[in-house]
């Protein structure tokens, strides 16, 4: 797929399909009731709950890329949340079309409305 792409999309004709049906496959993002949470999703979830428990009181960045409303509660509000919350906690959200933090949290969070593409480097 990636050999094929142009201008950031894939042929049709590489797009998967379901084994079962074959009707067309998805990305697996929360937006119905067919969002898969399998063992991997909840390790991953027990790590980034251990990960927002074991920053609480230290001084922390957090870089959140590209984060919208989609699902606000797995990332954008919790980092809200800290940034709130904890005094050595500075938010650096890189975000094209919702830069913008809660207004309780304008003089913690550096937000960049370019694209990750530009800013990441120049952050590097």
């Amino acid at each position: 797929m990636a050999a094929e792409q142009k201008d950031c999309k894939i042929p049709r004709y590489l797009v998967p399909k379901c084994p079962v049906c074959g009707g067309k496959m998805e990305v697996n993002v929360r937006k119905d009731m067919f969002f898969v949470q399998d063992e991997n999703w909840y390790r991953a979830n027990g790590n980034y709950g251990k990960f927002l428990d074991g920053a609480e009181g230290k001084k922390v960045a957090l870089l959140e890329l590209g984060v919208g409303f989609n699902t606000p509660s797995i990332i954008r509000f919790p980092f809200e949340r800290m940034t709130y919350s904890q005094k050595n906690t500075t938010l650096i959200r890189v975000n094209s079309d919702y830069p913008d933090p809660i207004e309780e949290n304008t003089a913690k969070t550096i937000s960049f409305s370019e694209s990750a593409a530009k800013v990441i480097p120049d952050l590097i």
